[in-house]
């Protein structure tokens, strides 16, 4: 019987597309260390890489701090994107990201020097032509260090 039940787990996994087993996200998200001098402001940069021939949506795009490492955070500012018709709606046109995205978070002036760890929460739906993945969110740390 348990062979039974490996043979048939095996030609199911054949019959898959070979697109559908490799949903490997080919998108990768990195925060910038911060530099500043005590007192002075600045924005901490988030990048999502957006491969050649691929895109994001804009309105799936969001930046969430989890910890602020005890510095004060602005709103997150995003870049305008490209507007394209939807391909599930060609009637409608939906804002997308084609090449890399750079998001900017203000950082209020820091009067203490020291390294600010800050941990960031992004979120993000890829796709490449009509295929997309499932929306993911990436958990990164970002950095400011103040002298």
């Amino acid at each position: 019987m348990v062979r039974f039940f490996l043979l048939v787990a095996a030609l199911v996994g054949l019959t898959v597309p070979a697109q559908a087993r490799s949903t490997r996200n080919p998108f990768r998200v990195e925060a910038e260390t911060l530099r500043l001098s005590a007192g002075a402001s600045g924005r901490l940069r988030i990048t999502i890489a957006v491969p050649r021939d691929h895109h994001i949506y804009r309105d799936m795009v969001e930046v969430a701090v989890v910890d602020p490492g005890g510095l004060k955070l602005g709103k997150p500012s995003f870049p305008p994107g490209l507007k394209k018709p939807d391909p599930a709606d060609p009637s409608s046109m939906r804002e997308v990201y084609d090449m890399d995205v750079i998001i900017e978070i203000p950082v209020e002036g820091v009067r203490s020097p020291g390294d600010y760890p800050v941990l960031l929460s992004v979120t993000y739906q890829g796709c490449k032509k009509s295929l997309c993945w499932m929306p993911q969110t990436d958990e990164i740390r970002g950095r400011v260090r103040v002298k």
